[in-house]
């Protein structure tokens, strides 16, 4: 069963919570992604019958090796695309965050891969080429009037 966009972004908090440690409490994750504890503890279970989690009442959550592996893999995802959103296009750091937030849910396996290896291109260049490319962050527009009718979307997310 693949995970959803809300578990994707469980898995990847337990992983930049834990750092070196060897878990997260539950009050800590439900602080940091803005939910109530009975929607975490909810979450969490899914997670744990899914092979992605354990976690013993009150106790600390831990990612298992296909937790980690899926986690890091999403934590990945998260960093190149606001990479690119940020150096590239030239979104502002909090601008890039929301949206990869919301864009790393989309990617294929794929388009990520091919995000990745855009990204170690554009850094592979020399100085002068690499500007080239980078040269559109500080040239493009703050703003959207280009399309107005878009809704805006999720403003502010989990990291906000």
């Amino acid at each position: 069963m693949p995970l959803t966009a809300i578990q994707e972004d469980y898995l990847e908090m337990i992983l930049r919570l834990s750092g070196d440690q060897s878990g997260v409490r539950t009050t800590d994750l439900a602080a940091r992604l803005g939910c109530r504890l009975p929607t975490v503890t909810r979450t969490v279970r899914r997670m744990v019958e899914a092979g992605y989690a354990a976690h013993q009442s009150r106790g600390l959550i831990r990612l298992t090796k296909r937790g980690r592996g899926a986690a890091e893999n999403i934590a990945h995802r998260h960093d190149d695309t606001l990479d690119f959103l940020s150096r590239i296009l030239g979104l502002s750091p909090e601008q890039a965050d929301v949206c990869a937030c919301q864009v790393e849910h989309g990617l294929s396996p794929l388009a990520a891969q091919r995000l990745h290896e855009f990204l170690e291109f554009v850094q592979s260049l020399d100085g002068r080429r690499r500007a080239v490319i980078t040269r559109f962050a500080r040239r493009a527009s703050a703003t959207a009037d280009d399309f107005p009718f878009l809704p805006t979307g999720k403003t502010i997310g989990w990291r906000g």
